[in-house]
C-alpha cells in the first residue's frame, strides 16, 4: 500500500483554484502529500455544456497528473474530485476515446475520492449522464473510489441564507425528494457512489458559500480522509 502518491485535486462547477488553497495546506502540512491544483477558469466551467469543454478540462488533468508523476518520480498518483469535478475525474479514467483523445487515467490513479459529487441523479446534464451510465459505479477495478458526502440540517446556523433558499429546490432537482439528506445542494443518495468507499460528515456543506464548514475546511479535510481505507 503506497500512502505517498502526490494528489491532483480538481474543483467543482464555476469555483476557481483559491478555493481550495486550504484543502492544499492541510493535505501537505498534514499529512505530507505533494497536491497540485487544476487551474480552471470560471470560463472552462461556463464551457462544459459541451463535449469540448469537457475534453479542455480533462486536458489540464492530465498535463498536471504527468507533471507530479514527473516532479515527484511516481507510477501513480490520488485524485480529489469536488462537486462536478468527481464527474469529470471518472471519465478521466477511461480507457475509451472521448472526443479524439484517449486519457486511460486509471493506468496512473490508485485513488479517487470525490466530495460532494452529483454521481447517481434521476435529472442530470447531459454529460453526468452519460459519465454515469458509461461508467457506473467504481466501474475500473484497480481504481479505489471513495465518495464523501454531506449531511446537514439546513435550517440551522451551519448554513448561510443561500443554503436555505436553495437546497429543497437542488434536492429535488437531483433525487426527486426536496427532503432528502445531503449537504445544501447535492443529495447523499447522489454524492455516495455506488460501489465506492462511503464517507458521510455532519454538519458539512457542498461549498464555502453555502456555510462555515465545507469539505474543504482543515477540520474537515481531517475528517474524511482519515476515514478512507487507502489502497
Amino acid at each position: 500500500m503506497n500512502q505517498g502518491n502526490p494528489i491532483i485535486i480538481l474543483g467543482g462547477f464555476l469555483v476557481t483554484s483559491e478555493a481550495y488553497f486550504d484543502l492544499k495546506e492541510t493535505i501537505e502540512k498534514k499529512y505530507n502529500r505533494k497536491v497540485y491544483i487544476v487551474d480552471v477558469t470560471k470560463i472552462d466551467w461556463i464551457k462544459t455544456n459541451s463535449k469540448a469543454g469537457w475534453k479542455k478540462i480533462l486536458d489540464k488533468v492530465a498535463q498536471y497528473v504527468s507533471l507530479a508523476l514527473y516532479e515527484n518520480k511516481a507510477k501513480k498518483v490520488d485524485l480529489i474530485g469536488h462537486s462536478s469535478g468527481g464527474l469529470i475525474l471518472r471519465l478521466f479514467l477511461a480507457s475509451d476515446p472521448f472526443n479524439g483523445t484517449v486519457y486511460d487515467g486509471r493506468l496512473f490513479t490508485r485513488n479517487l475520492i470525490t466530495l460532494g459529487s452529483p454521481h447517481q441523479a434521476k435529472r442530470a446534464t447531459r454529460m453526468r449522464k452519460f459519465v454515469n451510465d458509461s461508467y457506473p459505479a467504481n466501474y475500473f477495478e484497480d481504481v479505489n473510489y471513495i465518495s464523501v458526502g454531506g449531511k446537514v440540517e439546513i435550517f440551522s446556523n451551519k448554513t448561510s441564507f443561500i443554503t436555505k433558499i436553495v437546497a429543497n429546490s437542488s434536492y429535488k432537482s437531483i433525487s426527486g425528494n426536496k427532503s432528502c439528506d445531503g449537504d445544501g445542494l447535492v443529495p447523499l443518495s447522489s454524492s455516495l457512489l455506488e460501489g465506492s468507499q462511503k464517507i458521510v460528515v455532519k454538519n458539512v456543506v457542498h461549498g464555502g458559500i453555502f456555510g462555515k464548514e465545507w469539505y474543504g475546511t482543515p477540520l474537515v479535510v481531517k475528517t474524511w480522509w482519515e476515514k478512507i481505507i487507502w489502497q
